[in-house]
């Protein structure tokens, strides 16, 4: 029996939702939710010519579909995972979970509380490349890494601004963040610096040029997390790299590994089509009502949440954040 999904949001992120689910078999689009109603419409169409709403509450109760995708902005964030899970559905919800860390928690506790099926978008975590390295860390013992974020501005007007994107380390570079604790494991502490004035042109822009986020892991490992969103014609990097006394790990972004120590460097290629393996295990979670492939579950994600928020009460604070 096909799996009955619905979309909560119809933009960019909506779009990609219908496309890696029309990679899976015995999957049904039922309804499309939008603010914009024609938007939903126009997507409605794209997914098979399903119903479309206005309203995410609508198309719960209208569909009772078996779970829904939600891909909206993240200031755009209100009742629509525990509106799903106090109806029984499964939510997948693209990152960041929420800009604070009391809505986040307030809606792990609901997903608690309903045993709702739950899996967040970090689907780095479904790379092979990302086996391969934490394969090649195993026995090891990493000392340093850095991760990096450094690019151009994207021209949406929610991601200029603190309020509707939460920063670039909260919105883009968590992606890295949660790749560290993938590979690491649970953080002790944070402190961050920041700095602006690169983008006086950009009107009702708000958010850091750049920052880096020193996290200690509570195994030891020390690693700073580089964020930019300034660059315009200079290239820039996506990934993380990783020193071991014995051993060098350079990770660029969902593209490759390599792995050198004096003598030989051996470089793996991606070729595994991780966003279809995030999504399909997702969807095979909801058909078995077994999670426990989900690499990425609701309370997990808000773990990786706190990192890049912990950051930024550094930033504004000057001091050394720790962590619960």
């Amino acid at each position: 029996m096909a799996v009955r999904i619905g979309l909560v949001g119809a933009g960019g992120i909506g779009r990609y939702h219908v496309d890696q689910l029309a990679k899976l078999d015995d999957v049904q689009i039922v309804g499309v939710a939008d603010i914009v109603l024609p938007r939903a419409e126009e997507l409605a169409q794209r997914a098979g010519g399903c119903r479309a709403f206005s309203s995410h509450i609508e198309m719960y109760d209208a569909t009772t579909p078996d779970a829904v995708c939600i891909g909206i902005p993240p200031f755009a964030h209100t009742d629509q995972v525990t509106a799903a899970a106090e109806r029984g559905i499964a939510v997948f919800v693209q990152k960041p979970p929420a800009l604070t860390m009391e809505k986040a928690r307030a809606v792990a506790s609901v997903i608690n509380q309903t045993h709702t099926i739950s899996a967040v978008g970090f689907q780095d975590r479904y790379l092979d490349v990302i086996a391969e390295a934490k394969q090649a860390l195993v026995g090891q013992e990493p000392g340093l890494a850095m991760g990096y974020w450094m690019g151009g501005f994207p021209e949406v007007g929610w991601w200029r601004r603190r309020s509707g994107s939460g920063g670039q380390a909260v919105e883009q570079t968590i992606h890295i963040f949660d790749s560290a604790r993938y590979l690491f494991g649970e953080a002790e502490s944070v402190v961050a610096t920041a700095q602006t004035g690169l983008m006086t042109h950009v009107p009702d822009y708000d958010i850091d040029d750049s920052s880096a986020m020193t996290i200690r892991f509570r195994s030891g490992v020390l690693c700073t997390i580089f964020s930019a969103c300034f660059l315009r014609e200079a290239p820039g990097r996506a990934g993380m790299d990783i020193f071991c006394r014995d051993l060098k790990v350079e990770y660029d972004l969902r593209s490759s590994v390599r792995i050198r120590d004096r003598r030989v460097t051996r470089e793996v290629r991606c070729t595994n089509d991780f966003n279809r393996d995030c999504m399909k295990t997702f969807v095979d979670a909801v058909r078995s009502g077994d999670p426990s492939a989900i690499r990425s579950p609701y309370a997990d994600a808000v773990e990786t949440l706190a990192l890049p928020l912990a950051g930024e009460r550094s930033r504004q604070t000057g001091t050394v954040v720790r962590l619960d």
